[in-house]
């Protein structure tokens, strides 16, 4: 070989080495479909079985409360004499012989008043003519001065104010009396205000007003006068007496927090409690009064607590909390009573919720039943109201007394509103006080945020509601975007934005990725103050985010994770990665709070997320089971499917292991009505149902007459006294008492018609679905059509596998299998029912990717479809098919021969419940279910 032959061979290959190694290079960074063990490490498979590496502090939050001060409205002091009161920024003289009020700015804010007059008690006429002097001594120095005016909100409105008044800025020390004469306007809301402009302080004695019209002094304050009063450590404002141990609000009345004696500390749930009793409220007022924290270096920055209830209220008990902001500040807190009602208030508590170590006890576990639960996701004052919207009439819906005193027969509540984290943290204690073990779990978005058209572009401040601020430390380059940068599923006035999950996420200007941000949030915001039990997680996925189109069925979609302005992302990668970063979201948490807080996540049975979890929530769980959202097309399968998916994951989670089921009313095309407020015969049937579902189940139920938003209702299985009354009474929940053994599927005349012992490998080729069995029942009557079988996902899927199925060549629905990830198994049984001289044929099919394996398949004819499980103290029985069941009186005695079988005597579903005992046999409608009382 020639030396040029040679060199250029040479010159070829290393040419070849670099264009490999390139392409390699490339395909790491770009081709996520071909390895994602290559960008991805640990992969989602290792995150699901590796052990967790808890911290050595890993603890869980609980709270306890310590007073910072109390009134009970017995102080004497000095006072303002009658015709004055004092402002926020000023204070009476404590030692005796001194007649000084003083005036101290505590800074922000300019223009702010220390004494000033009371209209309540001293009216100025309007255009009369008046003298004001007083004498005065200049404690600090300020930049703006000192002034005296005459006040009036209708001219300041009108901006015509009265041109005379008192102005001076004087050095320290100076002493002096000032005076000065003013002819007041029309006006009839007339007051003197003496005000500090900026900085500085003063004091003030001998104070006089005189009417030039009639010659007479119509306000002296001398400032020795004694009032039965409230203690230092508040400030007050308004038109109130005090006497007896209580004060009397005569108009409107203000009381705020002395930041001399009381210093709230900054990132801190302040409680205030206090007794109250309704004396006139001729316009029949919702609410009472408000409560709020403001800065007090900047009065306009604020938070607000729940309002103080008035309807249907005459006495109650307020306890209402607001955290103070993460910044070191002055922080004041303020009640303001409603100037159209009249109101004694007495036992007043101030208190900070001080956090303490939490260690989970198993009681959920011990919970008798019917178990109840309550998946809530608004605010209870939206709620009381109106149902947030679902329950709108002429009148509020329940007394917010009612409504949390319902909600509080839950042992568990779930889905609570992050308003409610920092505007109202003392819902826990109100709750707590009628059910000391409910737990509560407030809710968390996970790989989504929602945002409305106002929740855009906010600037930070320390008093954000929670879940302002959680939006605010979003950063824009987290948002999902297309490979045009173009923001997914964006909508100016309301969008649900997918978040980049992946590695490829770009740091915020604090260093963190969005994981990172969404652990410390999550723990900071939930879990840290102690003010609840754990956390529950919206939608903690493990496929790709339905809201990225063409994630179920295309090669690649258009959703810029890896931000190379390519689409190469697979929907096979983004689906595998999803797992893997909802794991590590828990595992995060875990590792941090170990296993004292509890985790429920949303809406899925997920056995690859069940060892990190405590358990799920299902919402609206029973509507799945009516095809095209129809409520006369019940498909078994899927009613099948909930019980597989439950016995698979139940005893995965982590004790106290606990799962919620929500059942609503089946709305067509999900269009939900606005003005529900009471049950109908048709919610009383999907009720009877999904309860009779849930006690087959060692679940906690409820059942929204709407949705989250709907306000408690009991239906009459759920609270039932020893006479076998519906009550409403909280002393009979769990009246059925332990459950006896396990839910008992009623089997007879198996017949197998079919057997395939060699396992089905389908997926990953063109071919995506494939006939299981076509047969049909010869009898001239209904019978069920019993399949089962085992599943394997060999390769990830896009989506889940199904079994469809037909009768009489009509679609009736699918079995979706319950996970799409590789290495999940699970097992199938479930019925159909199939008419006499009916024809019924089994499909399994894939999505476009994955692959799956069915083996061990049995179909056989029986009459099945009915299930019972026996308490202590009663029997549910479950029809879960499409016809008509008729039990005798010994199917319905049971194994256990059960004896004086009753039904419930209901307050609502009196058809039902009649109360009248069983001698005979029962008939059952398709897809209802009946809870009887027995021995």
């Amino acid at each position: 070989m020639d030396t040029y032959a040679h060199a250029r061979e040479k010159a070829l290959l290393v040419l070849a080495v670099l264009l490999l190694l390139l392409f390699l290079n490339s395909c790491s960074h770009t081709e996520q479909g071909t390895d994602p063990a290559l960008l991805y490490s640990p992969t989602y498979t290792k995150l699901a079985t590796s052990p967790l590496s808890l911290q050595p502090n890993a603890t869980g939050y609980g709270r306890e409360y310590e007073v910072l001060g109390t009134e009970q409205f017995t102080t004497s002091n000095r006072g303002p004499a009658h015709g004055f009161s004092l402002g926020p920024a000023g204070s009476f003289p404590t030692e005796s012989g001194d007649t000084w009020i003083t005036g101290t700015h505590p800074g922000g804010q300019m223009y702010i008043d220390f004494y000033k007059t009371n209209p309540a008690e001293l009216s100025l006429k309007p255009n009369g003519r008046y003298e004001v002097s007083y004498n005065y001594k200049v404690l600090e120095a300020t930049r703006e001065g000192f002034e005296t005016i005459f006040y009036s909100q209708t001219g300041a409105n009108r901006n015509d104010w009265v041109e005379s008044s008192i102005y001076f800025n004087e050095p320290a020390g100076s002493t002096g009396r000032a005076s000065f004469t003013a002819t007041l306007k029309q006006y009839d809301d007339y007051q003197l205000l003496m005000n500090l402009i900026s900085n500085g302080s003063i004091a003030v004695s001998d104070i006089q007003i005189k009417n030039l019209d009639s010659g007479l002094v119509v306000a002296h304050e001398n400032g020795q006068n004694m009032v039965h009063t409230h203690s230092p450590m508040l400030h007050s404002e308004g038109d109130f007496s005090i006497s007896g141990n209580s004060m009397k609000t005569h108009g409107f009345v203000k009381l705020w927090t002395n930041t001399q004696l009381v210093q709230l500390p900054a990132n801190t749930n302040i409680i205030l409690d206090f007794d109250y009793k309704v004396l006139d409220n001729p316009k029949q007022e919702e609410n009472l009064g408000w409560i709020r924290i403001y800065s007090g270096s900047k009065p306009h920055l604020q938070r607000s607590a729940i309002a103080i209830p008035g309807y249907q209220v005459q006495e109650g008990h307020y306890s209402g909390a607001v955290k103070t902001g993460a910044d070191n500040d002055i922080y004041i807190l303020e009640v303001a009573f409603n100037q159209e009602v009249k109101l004694q208030i007495s036992n007043l508590q101030l208190s900070k919720q001080v956090t303490v170590a939490q260690s989970l006890d198993q009681h959920l576990s011990d919970a008798r039943f019917p178990r109840l639960g309550n998946n809530f996701t608004t605010y209870g004052e939206w709620v009381a109201h109106d149902g947030s919207g679902s329950a709108q009439g002429p009148t509020p819906l329940i007394s917010l007394f009612d409504l949390e005193k319902q909600l509080a027969l839950s042992d568990i509540v779930t889905g609570l509103s992050s308003f409610y984290l920092y505007n109202d943290p003392a819902l826990s204690k109100r709750l707590k006080a009628i059910n000391p073990n409910i737990v509560l779990l407030p809710s968390a978005q996970t790989h989504t945020i929602g945002l409305a058209k106002d929740m855009r572009n906010i600037a930070y401040h320390p008093l954000l509601t929670a879940e302002q601020m959680y939006a605010q430390g979003i950063s824009k380059d987290w948002f999902l975007t297309s490979t045009k940068g173009e923001v997914i599923n964006d909508n100016e006035e309301w969008a649900q934005i997918p978040l980049n999950i992946s590695a490829f996420c770009p740091y915020n200007d604090k260093g963190q990725t969005f994981l990172q941000y969404w652990t410390k949030l999550t723990i900071d915001q939930r879990l840290k103050d102690g003010t609840w039990e754990g956390v529950f997680l919206e939608e903690p996925i493990t496929v790709g985010n339905w809201r990225i189109p063409g994630i179920i069925a295309k090669k690649v979609v258009d959703a810029d994770y890896n931000r190379n302005l390519k689409k190469d992302e697979s929907p096979l990668w983004i689906t595998e990665m999803t797992a893997a970063a909802t794991l590590t979201m828990m595992r995060n948490i875990r590792e941090q709070v170990g296993w004292d807080e509890m985790i429920l996540c949303g809406n899925e049975f997920n056995a690859t997320l069940a060892p990190f979890a405590n358990g799920a929530v299902m919402t609206n769980y029973n509507t799945a089971w009516f095809l095209d959202l129809d409520q006369n097309k019940f498909n078994e399968s899927q009613w099948g499917k909930f019980l597989d998916s439950y016995a698979r994951v139940e005893n995965l989670y982590h004790a106290p292991a606990v799962i919620v089921l929500e059942g609503s009313p089946v709305y067509k095309d999900w269009i939900l009505p606005n003005d529900k407020r009471e049950a109908t015969q048709s919610d009383m049937a999907f009720h009877r149902f999904a309860l009779g579902t849930a006690l087959l189940t060692d679940a906690f139920y409820e059942f929204a007459l709407v949705d989250g938003r709907s306000a408690p209702f009991l239906f009459d299985e759920m609270l039932v006294d020893n006479q076998g009354w519906s009550t409403t009474d909280a002393a009979n929940k769990g009246w059925l008492g332990k459950a006896l053994g396990k839910r008992e599927h009623l089997v007879l005349n198996k017949e197998e018609v079919y057997r395939q012992a060699k396992p089905i490998i389908l997926g990953n080729r063109s071919t995506k679905y494939l006939k299981l069995y076509e047969g049909s029942n010869k009898t001239a009557d209904s019978r069920q059509m019993l399949i089962e079988f085992d599943w394997n996902i060999l390769t990830t899927c896009t989506e889940s596998p199904t079994v469809s199925f037909a009768v009489n060549n009509d679609w009736m629905g699918n079995y979706d299998f319950a996970s799409n990830l590789a290495g999940s198994s699970g097992s199938a049984s479930y019925h159909t029912t199939v008419k006499g001289r009916g024809s019924v044929m089994y499909h399994l099919n894939v999505p476009r990717f994955g692959s799956v394996e069915l083996s061990n398949l049995r179909i056989s004819f029986a009459d099945c479809g009915v299930y019972r499980r026996d308490f202590e103290h009663g029997i549910v029985l479950v029809n879960a098919s499409n016809e008509e069941k008729t039990l005798s009186l010994n199917e319905i005695k049971g194994g256990l021969n059960r004896s004086n079988i009753r039904r419930i005597r209901g307050r609502y579903d009196t058809q039902t419940n009649s109360g009248t005992p069983i001698t005979g046999s029962l008939v059952l409608a398709p897809h209802d279910a009946i809870v009887l009382l027995a021995d």
